[in-house]
């Protein structure tokens, strides 16, 4: 066979269709696309917390003394702490109770000057407040913290003068007044009390006391204020109800100087002792229970 080799037509023919059907069942290959990694979500930022705004504390709050004269001072003093705000743009506030007084100066440090003439003895409640002023949540706000001292107001002249007259021109000279009620300004510390009521027993049994007066009244103060010594002139008048006694049922007068000590124990004045000075035209015999306390001779 010339010319090459060369193949029937019915043997091709089968071979073009399976080449066809070949080419057909398998088709182009074309690329795959890859599949996108997802883009991850931000995790938000927290909103910060603001902080959180504190009170201010009161540490303490003293006194320079525990107790005042009328129209005298005491320094005050509070000790005052704040975690966010300066001390000295907080705001302090005084005040008393009772009212009365007056504060001197500003801020943690003052002095209170006490009042006159008011009740003695007493106890003032003196109080200082802290105010601070600061934002929150945009909104104005406030804290207001407070402490109080306790101090012990006096007028000791005027608080002597009370008791002593009292003792020697209201219960000493009357009659209906019963002894135990005589001496009740005398202090229990004082031996002298327990004397003065045996005296005042002896007045109530040998005499009918009418009344009692006590004037040019002088009051010593040691400088402490816890001892006085008080002097006047004081008149008694009476009726001897001792049929033994030579004046029975007569009235009589005595005069002479009134002595007495005064201490200050619990934060109040009591009497503690009495003593009377007659002058030299009556004998001391006479004077026996007639006056308050023990006799001293006029030349004593």
């Amino acid at each position: 066979m010339a010319g090459g080799l060369r193949f029937p037509s019915f043997v091709l023919a089968p071979l073009v269709l399976a080449a066809v059907a070949w080419a057909s069942a398998c088709g182009t290959t074309s690329a795959v696309s890859p599949t996108p990694t997802p883009t991850p979500t931000p995790t938000p930022t927290p909103t910060p917390t603001p902080p959180v705004n504190t009170p201010p504390v009161i540490v303490a709050l003293t006194s320079s003394s525990p107790r005042v004269e009328a129209d005298q001072e005491v320094a005050l003093t509070g000790f005052v702490q704040d975690a966010e705000t300066p001390l000295d743009q907080l705001t302090y506030q005084w005040s008393a109770t009772p009212a009365g007084g007056q504060f001197i100066g500003s801020g943690p440090q003052v002095k209170w000057h006490a009042p006159r003439q008011q009740t003695s003895p007493d106890v003032y409640s003196l109080k200082l407040t802290v105010i601070e002023k600061y934002v929150s949540g945009g909104q104005p706000a406030e804290y207001d913290v407070s402490k109080s001292v306790d101090v012990h107001y006096n007028d000791s002249a005027a608080d002597i003068m009370k008791i002593s007259m009292r003792f020697l021109t209201v219960l000493f000279p009357d009659f209906s007044v019963s002894p135990q009620a005589a001496v009740q300004d005398f202090s229990d510390s004082c031996s002298e009390k327990f004397a003065e009521l045996s005296d005042v027993t002896n007045n109530r049994i040998n005499f009918h006391i009418l009344s009692g007066t006590y004037n040019n009244v002088s009051i010593n103060l040691d400088p402490p204020k816890t001892s006085a010594d008080i002097s006047g002139q004081c008149t008694f008048v009476d009726i001897p109800t001792n049929p033994n006694n030579p004046m029975f049922g007569r009235r009589e007068s005595v005069s002479g100087i009134c002595t007495l000590t005064a201490v200050y124990e619990s934060w109040k004045w009591y009497l503690c002792s009495s003593h009377f000075r007659g002058s030299a035209t009556v004998p001391l015999n006479q004077l026996r229970f007639r006056v308050p306390g023990q006799i001293i001779a006029p030349s004593q």
